[in-house]
């Protein structure tokens, strides 16, 4: 094409375009030839699609338009599209970014740019070929060409219904949910799981060990529906490095072009993917014995507290989940004796759990020093967290933490949990959450790995849900000792009713 070409130029210029569109330097992933088939008529001309190109190397779409005119034409203009072009596949859409050039580049083309052809002859085919920004995915076979127009009037080609050989070539893992969670379970590293983005529009992948690999796979995706992803299909697979817990891999972009330039990081129960320098942070969601509180790849100990003198006790259901004995330290203050204790009741859902102390040596946990906050905690009041974490490296003695409630909402605005800014670590979970009056106002569950001081605590009112299910009723704390008295002496006094879960044989 040409604006005002000599014949000469016009040979050497379809010659050009012909070797540029079959050459193997171009890497096409599928071809679908129309051949002009159905066409459309115009004025002295018929325009037809003839070819839909998908080069998934480069992330583009190639669609060849055929013009053959009916009488010789001094002049046959090609109809370029209006900037308003797209090409339709599923749900799958890609912009128009304009007409290949004898170079193998394109340029920007609009309806108003005097391009095509001198001296044209009848039943001759010219050819213009049209460039989208993105490969259509595989396994989407209909495909529309639209032209919505521009203010002018400019308004180019549309073709609709036309079917592409274009099949559903991606690697997958024929896995679901539930078989991916049995896998994970025969391979538990402390890497294989399930994990969720920290950005709730992202994927949600699992992880699975293939030979000296990993493979993350698809599970679903919390944007813009995209039909062409399945549950099992493979969303990359990773190769190890020299260093431990980083990955370098090839990552299935959006459309499923390749993009074999990403790292991946695992850190405890976390995991961040890195591409084209932008960084993405997930959490692992399964196993739950493998959460932010947990100590390797099992559950040692956590944190309860007291709720009745007749040895109810509070914790986390990822503290005792699957335990076959659990034993309580600290009752009274004692740490060189453990009582024996079962699970009573259990709302695995928003990570409750009430055991009960059935040791023979027991006697009483006496009198609860503090209530139950009554409403929700604004945003800003001062709070602190008692527990033990990290028992193996910070010892046994109760640890405290304080801060302020950053968010009356948890992970990814969840309604059940606050955000709090008192640090928490591994051991922390179960521990309680007090308001500067003394008052429980939650149960601290997690952490952020990736974020400085952001763990997140069960509001109060859940764990009264719970204590509402228990066999028998309990004689739940009536009056707040701690109301009133300097930080220093809450403490002390709340520390006699703060214990260690010891959990074995998990």
């Amino acid at each position: 094409m040409n604006k005002r070409n000599n014949p000469f130029k016009l040979l050497l210029l379809l010659i050009t375009i012909g070797i540029l569109l079959f050459n193997s330097e171009i890497s096409y992933g599928q071809t679908t030839s129309f051949y002009g088939t159905n066409k459309i008529q115009s004025n002295g001309f018929t325009g037809a699609l003839y070819e839909v190109k998908i080069d998934r190397d480069r992330n583009l779409t190639f669609v060849k338009i055929q013009q053959i005119p009916t009488k010789n034409l001094k002049r046959l203009n090609t109809v370029t599209p209006s900037f308003n072009t797209k090409i339709k596949s599923g749900n799958y859409e890609a912009e128009y970014l304009g007409v290949l050039q004898n170079d193998g580049t394109y340029r920007s083309s609009s309806c108003s740019d005097n391009w095509g052809w001198d001296n044209a002859k009848t039943g001759q085919s010219y050819f213009v070929t049209y460039i989208f920004n993105g490969a259509i995915p595989p396994g989407l076979t209909d495909f529309s060409l639209i032209d919505a127009g521009s203010y002018s009037g400019c308004r180019g080609y549309g073709f609709s219904n036309y079917t592409l050989n274009n099949p559903d070539n991606h690697p997958k893992t024929n896995l679901s949910e539930y078989t991916l969670k049995q896998k994970v379970d025969e391979q538990n590293d402390g890497i294989v799981g399930i994990y969720e983005p920290f950005d709730k529009s992202g994927y949600k992948l699992g992880c699975i060990k293939d030979g000296q690999t990993y493979k993350l796979v698809y599970l679903s995706y919390g944007g813009t529906y995209m039909s062409w992803w399945k549950v099992g299909d493979v969303k990359a697979v990773l190769r190890p490095s020299a260093t431990t817990g980083i990955f370098k891999g090839d990552w299935y972009m959006g459309n499923k072009s390749l993009n074999s330039d990403i790292y991946v990081t695992f850190s405890g129960t976390t995991m961040e993917i890195i591409i084209n320098g932008e960084k993405n942070g997930y959490l692992k969601m399964y196993p739950t014995n493998t959460n932010s509180f947990a100590s390797g790849s099992q559950k040692s100990s956590g944190t309860g507290f007291a709720i009745s003198s007749n040895g109810y006790i509070v914790t986390n259901y990822h503290v005792i989940e699957d335990a076959k004995s659990i034993e309580v330290k600290g009752i009274n203050g004692n740490f060189s004796k453990k009582l024996s204790a079962k699970v009573i009741v259990s709302d695995e859902r928003n990570d409750l759990a009430i055991i009960k102390i059935n040791d023979p040596y027991f006697t009483s946990l006496g009198t609860i020093p503090y209530t139950f906050r009554q409403g929700i905690a604004d945003v800003g009041e001062n709070v602190f967290v008692l527990g033990y974490p990290m028992i193996s490296s910070m010892g046994e003695e109760i640890k405290l933490t304080n801060g302020i409630v950053s968010s009356k909402t948890g992970f990814k605005g969840d309604v059940s949990q606050y955000q709090i800014s008192a640090p928490v670590q591994p051991g922390n979970s179960g521990g309680p959450l007090f308001d500067k009056n003394g008052n429980l106002i939650g149960i601290v569950s997690a952490k952020h790995s990736l974020a400085e001081n952001a763990g997140y605590a069960i509001k109060v009112s859940y764990l009264k849900s719970l204590i509402d299910l228990l066999p028998q009723t309990i004689n739940q704390p009536t009056s707040n000792t701690l109301n009133g008295k300097a930080l220093t002496e809450q403490v002390k006094i709340a520390s006699n009713y703060i214990y260690m879960i010891v959990v074995n044989d998990k």
